[in-house]
């Protein structure tokens, strides 16, 4: 094995054992669902969702943030990094209160549509887009830098604030909804301190006094990729939003449930396509470089795995949850997560392999596909929306199969793009 080679797949290697670490502690979180109502938990991770579509203008920011540490190498390259980065972080700042200012005007309609009755949810919705913004910069950093190791440990660092905070507000305190919500805002306040700290020399004031702002040129690279990545992430979480529109309370709980083991598949294999990025910006012009096909094969191998493994459970559950009597009087719940399980997990891998594709398009700079990928987001939203406002509402799984065929549609489109 060549040395390059070697590299990737330790620096692969490590980074999906800490993002399978980070998640592992993440999806733990939704074991506290026990504690909350269906109602609650519904809730929950709706407003998970929310966030994610709240980080899309971050995303950009990351990829690039990412594209221009590992680019940079002159001192005139670094001194204007440096002063680009804490300019944008000041416009993301103010852009954030902005925000903030607007959803607490349509604060009635946006309980409405959620079937929140207490406002507090949002307002901690609210104030978690601050680090949700931040965080994907601070990595980007790091990725840029090829500090896989800090990077690992600030995915850890999310999960595990997280998991420790909302097991106690939810467990001890009876917060419900409230309680996990915080939790969430002391994971990610905990990873940003983390990744901020051990990027810090890369935004140094000392190196940003004498550098430069060009917005121009980083517009010219963020709104591209802002839109490739966020395209993806659409696809992602749209479902759920919808899905909370759509169905009851009680039966958006039983559908986020299944739907976190999809999207966890989604994240757990990001890390190959995270440790791709820098090393196809390095290797731009060279036609031999083979890091996207390793990419591919490993995201295929995880992906598989998951898928499989799901399956399997969403089958064997049901009738053993009958012999565990800590779970005989969830059988009904149980049974109606796992009828859903294997649609979700097998939807969701034609994305896990299309974002793959699509970091790979981003980071050759190829950016004349990107409306392509949006348009199917729009399209992909566009039916979520008509499904919502159907007179008939839709099932879970028209929902599902909804996503998975879009998916599938994404996935043609990246590959056509990236190929």
């Amino acid at each position: 094995m060549s040395e390059s080679r070697e590299t990737f797949f330790r620096q692969g290697s490590w980074m999906l054992t800490a993002t399978f670490l980070g998640g592992v502690l993440m999806f733990a979180v939704h074991l506290f669902g026990g504690w909350m109502n269906r109602g609650e938990y519904g809730l929950f991770v709706t407003l998970l969702q929310v966030l994610n579509l709240m980080m899309i203008p971050a995303l950009g920011l990351q990829t690039v943030f990412a594209q221009r540490t590992a680019a940079a190498s002159s001192d005139d390259e670094k001194s204007n990094l440096a002063a680009s980065i804490r300019k944008i972080f000041l416009i993301c700042f103010v852009g954030w209160l902005t925000a903030g200012g607007v959803v607490l005007l349509l604060e009635s309609p946006i309980l409405k549509a959620l079937k929140a009755g207490d406002p507090l949810p949002i307002y901690l919705t609210i104030l978690i887009g601050l680090p949700q913004l931040c965080l994907p910069m601070l990595l980007g950093i790091l990725q840029g830098r090829q500090m896989f190791g800090w990077l690992g440990w600030a995915a850890i660092a999310n999960g595990a604030g997280r998991f420790s905070a909302v097991g106690l507000l939810v467990t001890v305190f009876s917060w419900q909804a409230v309680g996990a919500v915080t939790g969430v805002l002391i994971g990610l306040t905990f990873s940003c301190i983390l990744a901020g700290w051990h990027g810090r020399q890369v935004w140094a004031k000392s190196l940003a006094l004498s550098g430069q702002f060009h917005a121009n040129e980083w517009l010219q690279r963020i709104v591209p990729l802002t839109l490739g990545l966020g395209a993806s992430q659409v696809m992602l979480s749209a479902d759920m939003i919808a899905a909370r529109n759509i169905l009851s309370a009680a039966d958006s709980g039983t559908y986020a449930a299944a739907g976190m083991f999809g999207r966890g598949l989604v994240i757990f294999t990001a890390p190959l396509a995270a440790v791709m990025f820098p090393k196809m910006v390095n290797a731009l012009g060279d036609s031999k470089t083979t890091v996207l096909g390793q990419a591919i094969k490993g995201t295929i191998l995880l992906g598989l795995l998951c898928c499989v493994g799901c399956s399997l459970a969403a089958w064997l559950l049901p009738d053993l949850s009958e012999k565990i009597e800590s779970l005989a009087a969830k059988q009904k719940v149980i049974s109606e997560i796992g009828a859903l399980l294997p649609f979700f997990v097998w939807g969701m891998l034609p994305l896990a392999l299309a974002n793959v594709y699509v970091v790979a398009l981003l980071a050759k700079e190829q950016y004349r596909g990107v409306p392509l990928l949006v348009a199917v987001a729009v399209v992909y939203a566009v039916a979520l929306l008509w499904l919502a406002i159907k007179p008939e509402p839709p099932n879970q799984q028209t929902i599902v199969l909804t996503l998975g065929g879009f998916n599938l549609i994404y996935l043609g489109v990246a590959n056509r793009l990236a190929i």
